[in-house]
């Protein structure tokens, strides 16, 4: 990938974020003090679950709607200590524990909140926008809760607005691997001084492997200058970054991204680029060990018609174009590697274009313990249009991607999508993959202070005229603790069933949901001699997680398969931590091919 093109791309994304910014905020105006009290206790009241904990259904802009129109003339900021808890009073151990947080922590400075504000004062109040700008608040990874306030100032036409947030305790650290034998230790802190900007070091001790040591390295910066747009670099030792071979690689790389944050926001781009090379870290014998070594590199950027439109139209078109490039620097001697697609030089253009539209509401006790979710629910169309060359291929692509989400008043919602794509060459079609399903989520129901939400999901996948793509799979994400990758599956179909008991039981501020999931999987291989192979799994586990800190939530399951792929019942226990459930959802993504593993 050029570089000159790579940084052309970021300095056009930073410049149209800080265009988008630019206004000046007066923060010294005395004759809002009385106003912004009481937004500060309103906005303290939305975010407390205590009391009232009932589950929430509430579309994004609802409570704004009645100030349409209307001139933004402050905006304030307040940020809450960790004296303040979603679940109003808590234990007198875990007030201790807060406060002690307060003084290691600190909390996100107002510069840095306001650097992730697309609303302006001086303009006229859009509902939609703050509903937006909101959520976009609470999807940052050092923000627990965020609530905007809008207070009407008394004989005018105009409104003070409130911003107020909870912090998470930012630092974090975990000791996993296998211990005591190849201990992982990871430290981070992902919002360093208040200023929206993380460290990770990561340090492996194995005594199996060569060299014993390993270690990883992050930075990441969010809403640079306040462009929203995030930077991200990395070193790893450890296989921790974008990985795709099979060997245990060393990586480094970096990423800039600016998504579109809103359906009033202009346009919407990213670069990367990571250099990957594989490490024989476990002293395999040269005949086995893969050597390689590969780049990749990735520009993308899309413009958003419509921005302009009336408020209340949220349906908009948006254009992007995408280049990758993956060479491969040193591909592996193997012979059963060379008609491996990832192990050869792929490259391609992609342009795409979307027709969407999309809103939110907020809820709770979906993945979350107590805290505000935001569901999106609409409609997004893609038709993507490309040329790919990989493994001597050189060849038109064309997908279409159907996507809806539906929500009702009463909390339940779901997902429908349709995906197809396919290549061509010699005249007719090949490598044509067609993906279809869903998922829907009951409401939330309430058995005294106990909530129940229940899901389902089922997929259907199917391949034909294959040439390059890869075979079909059963991995983890299907049934846990089953992996089939042996057979030339051309047809998969999964179901999945879950029940999620969301508790009001704590423990120092750890909040517990006991789940009971029932999986099914089929996969067709034409080749084989068991054409039809099907595949069960049960599963009773328990989520884990304190909302006030940073690491995700961690999960403990146990899953039953009564029959692997080699016809053998077996019993999965699975830890994961880490569990990064929180990112509600984006209204446009790059352009990309058809992925269905």
């Amino acid at each position: 990938m050029p570089n000159r093109l790579i940084r052309a791309l970021f300095i056009v994304v930073i410049l149209v974020g800080i265009t988008e910014n630019i206004f000046a905020q007066d923060e010294n105006d005395t004759s809002k003090v009385s106003i912004t009290q009481k937004a500060l206790d309103k906005g303290m009241d939305l975010i407390t679950r205590s009391g009232r904990d009932t589950v929430l259904v509430e579309k994004a802009e609802k409570k704004f709607l009645r100030y349409e129109g209307m001139i933004i003339r402050n905006i304030t900021v307040e940020n809450l200590g960790f004296e303040f808890s979603i679940y109003g009073k808590e234990k007198p151990i875990v007030q201790k524990v807060g406060r002690l947080a307060n003084k290691l922590h600190t909390n996100t400075r107002d510069k840095t909140i306001r650097q992730h504000l697309f609303i302006r004062p001086n303009t006229p109040l859009n509902p939609y926008m703050l509903g937006d700008n909101e959520r976009f608040l609470r999807d940052q990874p050092f923000i627990l809760e965020s609530r905007i306030i809008a207070t009407q100032v008394s004989g005018t036409d105009s409104v003070d607005i409130t911003v107020v947030t909870r912090d998470i305790f930012s630092i974090g650290g975990s000791v996993g691997g296998s211990f005591p034998k190849a201990p992982l230790i990871k430290v981070y802190d992902a919002n360093v001084d208040g200023r929206a900007q993380g460290f990770e070091l990561d340090f492996l001790y194995d005594m199996d492997r060569t060299p014993k040591t390993g270690l990883a390295m992050a930075y990441t910066k969010s809403s640079i200058m306040g462009s929203l747009a995030d930077f991200a670099v990395y070193y790893t030792q450890l296989n921790s970054g974008i990985s795709l071979g099979e060997e245990k690689e060393y990586a480094m790389g970096f990423s800039l991204e600016r998504p579109l944050v809103s359906p009033y926001s202009k346009m919407a781009g990213g670069a990367g680029w990571s250099q990957n090379w594989s490490r024989n870290v476990d002293s395999r014998p040269d005949s086995l060990f893969l050597n390689y070594k590969y780049n990749v590199g990735n520009l993308w950027a899309g413009y958003n018609f419509g921005s302009e439109k009336r408020i209340q139209d949220r349906r908009r078109e948006f254009l992007a174009l995408r280049l990758f490039d993956g060479i491969f620097l040193n591909a592996p001697l193997q012979e059963d590697k060379l008609n491996d697609g990832r192990y050869h030089n792929s490259k391609g253009i992609l342009a795409e274009f979307t027709l969407y539209e999309q809103d939110f509401f907020k809820t709770q006790y979906v993945y979350g313990f107590g805290r505000t979710e935001d569901i999106p629910f609409g409609y997004n169309v893609s038709a993507t249009l490309g040329y790919t060359k990989t493994m001597g291929f050189e060849r038109p692509y064309a997908g279409i991607d159907l996507n809806y989400k539906g929500a009702s008043n009463s909390g339940s919602f779901y997902e429908i999508l349709l995906n197809t794509g396919s290549y061509f060459r010699k005249g007719g079609l090949e490598d044509i993959a067609i993906q279809t399903g869903g998922t829907f989520y009951t409401q939330a129901f309430s058995i005294g202070k106990y909530k129940i939400r229940n899901s389902a999901s089922g997929y259907y996948t199917q391949l034909f005229d294959r040439v390059s793509n890869s075979w079909l799979t059963i991995r983890g994400n299907t049934i846990p603790g089953l992996r089939v990758d042996e057979v030339d599956a051309t047809q998969r179909i999964s179901l999945g069933f879950e029940s999620s008991l969301f508790t009001p039981w704590s423990l120092i501020g750890f909040r517990i949901a006991p789940f009971t999931s029932f999986y099914w999987a089929k996969l067709k291989c034409p080749t084989c001699e068991v054409r039809n192979q099907n595949f069960t799994g049960l599963s009773l586990g328990a989520r884990v997680r304190n909302e006030n800190l940073i690491f995700g939530t961690m999960e403990i399951k146990g899953t039953f398969i009564p029959n692997d792929d080699e016809g053998h019942s077996k019993f999965a226990l699975s830890f994961r931590k880490n569990l990064q459930f929180r990112k509600t959802d984006v209204f446009v993504t790059e352009p990309n091919l058809i992925s269905y593993n």
